[in-house]
């Protein structure tokens, strides 16, 4: 037994030093889809998007008004059981399923079940075809049929009307990125806008860095620096180009010193936010095997007394909310075995006693 006593020393000793967790977590937060900036300008509205999913982009959506080609009829092909009851071969024409009142294709004279076979004397046979013909008609222009109506050929001319539709149309653009610094100071991932998007967004020549996410607990996030932000001002002037701005807060971070971020999210009120640099991610680490822990971090703090902090121990951490710029807190509180237990949080106040008796203050 006495020879392994060491080695059941070392266990324990082990044991102990697992009770207390990692505080190494890093939490950090982005959006999902948001509105940077929309623009109206007659029947036209322009929104740009943020998108983090992948790399970072801007989705450009433009939507207007755009004049379409009436023709006022439904078709689909004919296969073989319809080929039978008409008798004909298989995919012979586009079958009229429907013809709208008071359309075009009704002042022409075409009725349910013709049979189209050509459009502009070219052969229509497939869905393809069809929609592919119908996507290139002018407003106002005409468009020659030949129908098959029983065994009966017949040539129309539709007059083809015209109506509004709302269209949209999407491209992306790349944000700038500046290079990756040796130590994080501040806490933010920041990404440039390109100039000529900046022009359109804001309708004048700029210079704009977004935010596209920020770790929980960092400087930027205890200022209310929050992802999809966008910083027009720093320390009071307009925002130099993202890697001017990258380089400044590198340069500020080693001496510790404040920077003022002027931060907008799409149209909400600005906001300063007193951004404190450092090397915020050094933590501090005390360990007394079965006696003490004590670890703190950036997303989460935590102590404990007692083997694997069976005495008492607290830990907490920050709440991940994007919706708020305020700091709020989790907090958890233990002691004798789990006997005691408080939990606090932004909403409220959870105790409970005995492991059974539970109520909220």
């Amino acid at each position: 037994m006495l020879r392994h006593l060491p080695l059941l020393v070392c266990l324990a000793f082990a044991a102990a030093l697992a009770g207390c967790r990692s505080a190494a977590e890093r939490y950090f937060v982005g959006p999902d889809d948001c509105v940077l900036a929309t623009r109206q300008e007659g029947t036209v509205t322009t929104t740009w998007r943020l998108e983090t999913q992948a790399d970072s982009r801007i989705r450009v959506v433009r939507e207007f008004d755009r004049e379409r080609a009436v023709l006022g009829l439904d078709a689909r092909e004919i296969g073989k059981e319809d080929a039978e009851r008409r008798g004909v071969k298989p995919y012979t024409g586009m079958l009229v399923t429907k013809v709208a009142a008071d359309s075009p294709a009704a002042a022409a004279g075409v009725l349910a079940n013709d049979l189209v076979l050509t459009m502009d004397g070219a052969e229509v046979v497939y869905r393809e075809q069809w929609v592919g013909v119908i996507a290139k008609l002018q407003p106002g222009g005409a468009l020659a049929l030949r129908l098959l109506r029983g065994q009966q050929q017949l040539d129309v001319q539709v007059a083809l009307g015209r109506a509004l539709t709302r269209a949209v149309e999407e491209r992306r653009i790349d944000l700038d990125i500046p290079p990756t610094p040796v130590r994080a100071y501040a806490g933010a991932t920041l990404r440039g806008i390109p100039a000529d998007a900046c022009a359109a967004m804001y309708g004048a020549p700029r210079h704009a860095v977004v935010v596209t996410d920020v770790e929980v607990g960092s400087p930027a996030w205890l200022a209310g620096v929050r992802s999809a932000d966008v910083i027009d001002q720093v320390d009071g002037a307009p925002v130099s180009d993202v890697r001017a701005l990258s380089d400044r807060i590198a340069a500020l971070g080693v001496a510790g010193s404040r920077m003022r971020w002027t931060v907008r999210r799409g149209d909400g009120p600005a906001h300063d936010a007193d951004v404190a640099l450092h090397d915020y991610q050094r933590g501090t680490l005390v360990r007394v095997p079965f006696v003490f822990c004590l670890e703190t971090g950036t997303f989460d703090d935590s102590w404990s007394l007692g083997p694997w902090g069976l005495l008492m121990n607290d830990q907490s951490r920050y709440v991940p909310d994007k919706s708020t710029r305020e700091t709020r807190t989790r907090n958890v509180f233990r002691a004798v075995l789990g006997l005691l237990r408080v939990e606090t949080s932004p909403q409220a106040t959870d105790v409970r006693l005995l492991w059974f008796v539970r109520f909220s203050v």
